[in-house]
């Protein structure tokens, strides 16, 4: 709209925009006509398929129901040949007659030559025959011999009349050696009535080709060879030995309904005269907006100046408080991972401090009984009864050292180690909540000692939580630290003590220490970042608000705090067992 306004349509440009747009929707119309016949020809062949295989299905039933008849005869010519004589061979021939449908006769030929067949009557001459003496017989049993499979021919002209499909399957002993014949022939006029064949419809034409199951390269033995030269839709049918091939196409060819052609391009048509009408009478409007256009252009202009004024001004205010608001971010993001730092930090020094003590007993110990045995240790003289008594309670005494010193450094050093684990790869694991929060308090007992503060444990259940370990131990850390930080003075004495609950799916844990307590107006503050009544005295303020997010995004629990100013305060962590999937440290 806004650049037909600019071009001031004149009455030549007002008859040429109509006529483009009316040229643009017959094309737009022809396209769709396109396409609907191609939609029409595309269920024609949908419909053409379904014929094709519903025929395939009719034929392919009949004719395993057919063909194979003599499976259960060769079977068991394979395996008692000799024992066939005339009077169960005709049994047999007969039951399997029977059972069949379409059947003309049914062969048996030791050694190539028909012995016997079923039914007999109008059959005499073919008693006797030796295939190999058969000239039109003999290649399609010696495909069959050399194939070692059925070999279907047909359909042919057969000497009692009609046509028949003939199936030949060679049969060989136990042994793997050709023991002879069977044949049967099968009536091609009844299959075709029982299969429901017919060679055109009212809609369709069908055709088969493959005569002796050649497939492509065979002949065309059912309805019009010409079926095969209209594009039509193709089946195969497998047979013993080779297989046919099913073609059907439309009686009166591929194509669209003319007279739904003809609808939709005179719907088009109409469309496009409406549309160019329509066209035609808004281009001699335009020339009317353009001046209100104009006026309204001017006070846009006057408006977007002092718009532009303004933004700017909004602009620069914005980018300082951008500049501001990151900076903020940056030094909360630095602070945060300080805390973390200085929290493992104290970690490693204390139990550095604490490793010296039973380290040193040991090499004490170790200077001992080293002693001990250079004093012992006298060639060519003989030692008292008494000095060897004495010295052996000195060794014991000193091993006995060196065995409580060098547990108890394992004993700090695997504890160090699990918390460490924990608190640098942050990685889910299930893992038990005492022994847990006993590791922790190994860990921390170096700071803990000197700062005058004992961590008690209460009652806690024999329970296993599957989470974060690192961030469960950070935030007891925390919140301990707090307590030694916040509620007693500097060098204790204090108490720490932790107890917890088990309650269905959930662990309710709690912290509490006796000291100075929270003032109610901070107690609704305390989770907030970087509040702490300690700033500029070792307190960053941002504890208990890692404490918040870790146990609320992470554990996917929740924190209450409790406080009575001058008793004491309580933390109440409430974890689920099995934390949230979604929640990633």
């Amino acid at each position: 709209m806004a650049l037909l306004a600019r071009l001031r349509p004149t009455r030549g440009w007002r008859l040429f925009v109509p006529l483009a747009q009316v040229i643009a929707v017959i094309a737009v119309g022809e396209a769709g006509v396109q396409l609907e016949a191609a939609r029409q020809i595309e269920q024609q062949r949908a419909l053409v398929t379904a014929h094709v295989a519903s025929a395939r299905a009719r034929l392919e039933s009949e004719l395993n129901a057919t063909l194979f008849l003599s499976s259960g005869l060769v079977a068991f010519a394979s395996a008692k040949g000799n024992l066939i004589d005339g009077a169960n061979a005709g049994d047999l021939l007969s039951a399997l007659y029977k059972s069949g449908r379409n059947v003309r006769n049914i062969v048996i030929a030791p050694d190539n030559r028909v012995q016997w067949v079923h039914p007999l009557a109008g059959n005499e001459k073919v008693i006797g025959l030796y295939y190999p003496d058969n000239p039109k017989q003999w290649p399609a049993v010696k495909r069959a011999m050399e194939r070692r499979q059925t070999v279907v021919a047909g359909p042919v002209d057969l000497v009692q009349g009609g046509r028949g499909l003939v199936s030949r399957t060679p049969v060989f002993d136990s042994h793997g050696k050709y023991w002879g014949l069977m044949s049967l022939v099968v009536d091609w006029e009844g299959l075709q009535r029982t299969a429901g064949l017919e060679a055109s419809t009212d809609e369709f034409v069908l055709a088969i080709r493959g005569k002796d199951a050649a497939g492509e390269a065979g002949e065309v033995f059912f309805g019009d060879a010409r079926v095969f030269a209209a594009e039509p839709v193709r089946a195969r049918l497998d047979l013993p030995g080779g297989h046919w091939v099913l073609a059907a196409a439309p009686r009166q060819g591929w194509g669209a309904s003319a007279a739904s052609i003809i609808g939709l391009r005179t719907a088009y048509l109409l469309i496009a005269l409406v549309i160019g009408s329509l066209a035609y009478r808004l281009m001699r409007e335009t020339r009317q907006r353009e001046q209100a256009s104009a006026e309204l252009a001017r006070l846009n202009q006057e408006l977007e100046s002092r718009i532009a004024a303004r933004t700017e001004q909004l602009s620069h205010t914005r980018d300082e408080l951008e500049r501001l608001v990151n900076t903020l971010r940056q030094t909360q993001g630095d602070l945060v991972r300080s805390e973390k730092l200085a929290a493992l930090g104290s970690l490693v020094a204390g139990i550095a401090h604490e490793l010296n003590t039973p380290v040193g007993n040991s090499l004490l110990a170790a200077s001992t009984l080293g002693e001990m045995l250079r004093r012992l240790d006298r060639p060519g003289e003989a030692l008292k009864r008494s000095e060897w008594q004495d010295a052996l309670s000195q060794m014991k005494e000193a091993s006995a050292i060196i065995q409580r010193s060098l547990s108890r450094a394992g004993e700090l050093v695997a504890s160090f180690k699990q918390v460490a684990s924990d608190r640098t790869s942050e990685q889910r694991r299930r893992f038990s909540l005492a022994r847990t929060l006993h590791e922790l308090i190994v860990t921390m007992q170096p700071s803990l000692r000197r700062a005058g503060v004992v961590v008690e444990l209460g009652a806690i259940p024999e329970v296993e939580l599957d989470s974060y370990p690192g961030p469960f131990d950070q935030v007891l850390m925390n919140l301990i630290q707090n307590a030694v930080l916040h509620a007693y003075a500097p060098g204790g004495p204090g108490t720490v003590k932790i107890s917890a609950t088990l309650d269905g799916a959930e662990v309710s844990l709690d912290v509490t220490d006796f000291g100075r307590g929270i003032p109610a107006a901070n107690l609704g503050k305390v989770f907030d970042p970087f509040f702490t009544t300690r700033l500029g005295m070792g307190g960053t303020g941002l504890g208990l608000h890692i404490v918040h997010n870790i146990v609320v995004g992470v554990l996917g629990g929740r924190i209450d705090v409790r406080s009575v100013e001058g008793e004491g305060t309580s933390f109440t962590l409430r974890l689920p067992r099995v934390a949230p999937t979604q929640a990633e440290p």
